[in-house]
C-alpha cells in the first residue's frame, strides 16, 4: 500500500462564465505564471494547506474501459490528448488492454453508474463531492511525491448533455499529470471552471512544461521549487517561449478537430 493516500478528487462541475476583468494578455506575465503554477500544482479542493510537488517518473501505461458501450470516439479523444501530453511533458504513455497492468485507467460509463464506477475506480466510499460533478478523476502518490496510479471516469451521457465530453476527457487526464486543482483566477485555463476553454491553453502548456521539468522532483516544497523555476520562466520571457505558447500548444490533434 502506498503511503500517502488518495489525493482529493477532481471534479468538474458545469459553470462556464468568463471572468469580465481577465486579461488576454496578463497570463503572459513570468510572475501571473509563477502564481498560477503555486495555485494549480500546490493547492488541492479539498486538502487543505500547500502540498508538495507530484507527478509522474515512469511511463504511464493506460487502460480504457467501456462499461456502457464501446466507443471508438472515446479511444481517439484519448489517444490524441495522451499524444499531446506526451508531447509536453516526455512522459510515455502505452496502451494496454488488461486493466491489472494499467496505472491509469480511463472509464467511459454512463450518469446512472457514474458514483458506484468512481467508488470502485477511487477506492473510496466517500463521493459526495460527485454529486454535481460532470466527470470526475483522482491519483494516488507514493511517500515520495510520485504518481503511481490514476484514475478518471467520464459519464458520457451526462458529458454530452452538457457539451462537455472533450472538455472532460482533456481536464482529468491532464490533471492527473499533478495539476490536481482549480482556481478561477487561473485564466485562460482547462483549470478554471469559469472559463469555456475546451482544449489546453498556452498558460496550461506552460505549467505542464514547468512541473516536468528534470529539475522540479516529486516532494519538493514551494520554496525549493520556485527558486528553479523562477529564471526558467525569465528565460522563456527573453526567448520568446512564452510569447508563442499559444500558438505553440495547438499542435495538439484534437484542435484541429474542434475547428482552432
Amino acid at each position: 500500500m502506498y503511503r500517502r493516500g488518495w489525493q482529493s478528487l477532481i471534479v468538474m462541475s458545469c459553470l462556464w462564465i468568463v471572468s469580465a476583468h481577465a486579461s488576454e494578455r496578463a497570463w503572459q506575465s513570468p510572475d501571473y505564471i509563477l502564481d498560477a503554477f503555486y495555485r494549480i500544482a500546490f493547492k488541492s479542493e479539498y486538502i487543505e494547506g500547500e502540498q508538495s510537488i507530484r507527478k509522474w517518473q515512469a511511463p504511464i501505461r493506460y487502460h480504457i474501459a467501456h462499461p456502457i458501450s464501446d466507443s471508438e470516439l472515446h479511444d481517439n479523444l484519448v489517444a490524441y490528448h495522451l499524444s499531446h501530453l506526451q508531447s509536453i511533458t516526455g512522459i510515455v504513455f502505452i496502451p494496454t488492454d488488461k486493466p491489472e497492468r494499467a496505472n491509469l485507467s480511463i472509464v467511459f460509463t454512463n450518469h446512472a453508474r457514474f458514483l458506484d464506477d468512481a467508488r470502485k475506480q477511487f477506492a473510496t466510499d466517500n463521493v459526495s463531492p460527485l454529486n454535481d460533478a460532470t466527470c470526475a478523476a483522482n491519483f494516488k502518490v507514493d511517500r515520495n511525491g510520485v504518481i503511481r496510479y490514476a484514475a478518471v471516469v467520464i459519464p458520457v451521457d451526462l458529458a454530452r448533455s452538457k457539451g462537455k465530453l472533450v472538455t472532460c476527457v482533456v481536464e482529468e487526464l491532464t490533471q492527473v499529470m499533478g495539476l490536481p486543482n482549480d482556481d478561477d483566477r487561473v485564466y485562460p485555463s482547462i483549470f478554471n471552471d469559469q472559463s469555456p476553454q475546451q482544449l489546453l491553453t498556452g498558460l496550461d502548456s506552460l505549467l505542464l512544461q514547468l512541473l516536468y521539468l528534470d529539475a522540479v522532483k516529486p516532494g519538493q516544497d514551494w520554496q525549493t521549487t520556485q527558486a528553479i523555476i523562477r529564471p526558467v520562466l525569465a528565460e522563456w520571457a527573453q526567448d520568446g517561449t512564452i510569447d508563442n505558447a499559444h500558438q505553440a500548444v495547438k499542435t495538439g490533434k484534437l484542435y484541429p478537430l474542434l475547428g482552432w
